[in-house]
């Protein structure tokens, strides 16, 4: 059985925590995320992901005289439904055009408690401390500097030193970002890089004077593809299979079945999915 030791632990504080399997370093730039603003907007405040966003929230006791500061915070996808519940919300993003589709979709719901700043987080200067900070799905982008440079703990000690009150972060996958019977298909029964970084993540939060409760939830997650094809060639980057092609049939015919198409004529991939949630109560 794979196992990690505290070498390896370390060694992952210097990897790009922006990058899975398949990705390359434009993840890590404005640019790359400008040009999904749209379309993550459009998903992100669809009726079922925001019923979706509005169920983890009320995971938590939110006051209304509360600050909160969204680190990375995209279209609002959590930001938005939170500032009705709360005093106000301030949120940050390297990215012009989603905090463009982030300030369209709060005027459209006339939500006037949103509070916004440009920039990197490893750059910005967050004006003061906040009752509550969340980075949720976004610790990859924040802990890259502007020169690709991994930044972990120091993205880490500005989320600890910006709340007065706690800090919730939570990681997209905990496991492989397939589901178990496209393991299975595969053959994938290796320590996934996932599964590490959940450990080193907790460790390193432990490295900087934080001791969180750590909770494996379950989540919806959905892939959205153009053909069956992209959506195999997707997956199995993402798995970080690299001999593809001997399972092309097999998993070919397993997607045929369970992928729907959407209004647009793309085909949707939904299940659940494990994800990491650390929350630290100073």
């Amino acid at each position: 059985m794979q196992t990690l030791n505290i070498e390896q632990i370390r060694e992952f504080y210097n990897h790009s925590w922006a990058q899975n399997y398949g990705d390359t370093s434009a993840k890590e730039t404005p640019e790359f995320w400008d040009s999904r603003a749209a379309d993550f907007a459009a998903k992100a405040h669809s009726t079922e992901s925001r019923q979706e966003s509005l169920d983890f929230l009320q995971r938590f006791y939110w006051n209304s005289d509360e600050t909160v500061l969204d680190v990375a915070a995209g279209p609002g996808t959590f930001a938005i439904p939170l500032a009705r519940l709360v005093k106000e919300v301030t949120v940050t993003d390297f990215s012009a055009s989603m905090l463009e589709q982030l300030q369209e979709r709060a005027a459209a719901e006339r939500i006037a408690n949103l509070r916004q700043i440009h920039g990197r987080w490893l750059d910005i200067d967050p004006p003061g401390v906040f009752d509550t900070v969340l980075c949720l799905n976004s610790l990859g982008v924040i802990s890259t500097d502007a020169s690709h440079q991994p930044q972990l703990a120091l993205a880490l000690k500005r989320l600890r030193d910006a709340c007065r009150r706690r800090l919730i972060m939570l990681i997209p996958h905990a496991d492989s970002p397939l589901n178990e019977d496209m393991r299975r298909i595969l053959g994938l029964t290796e320590l996934s890089l996932e599964r590490m970084r959940v450990a080193v993540l907790y460790f390193a939060m432990v490295d900087c004077g934080m001791l969180p409760d750590l909770h494996i939830i379950k989540r919806p997650f959905r892939w959205i593809f153009a053909s069956v094809e992209e959506a195999r060639e997707t997956l199995l980057t993402k798995s970080g299979v690299k001999d593809g092609a001997r399972f092309k049939d097999s998993f070919d015919a397993y997607l045929k079945t369970v992928v729907q198409p959407d209004a647009n004529g793309r085909l949707s991939l939904s299940y659940q999915v494990s994800q990491a949630l650390y929350v630290w109560n100073r």
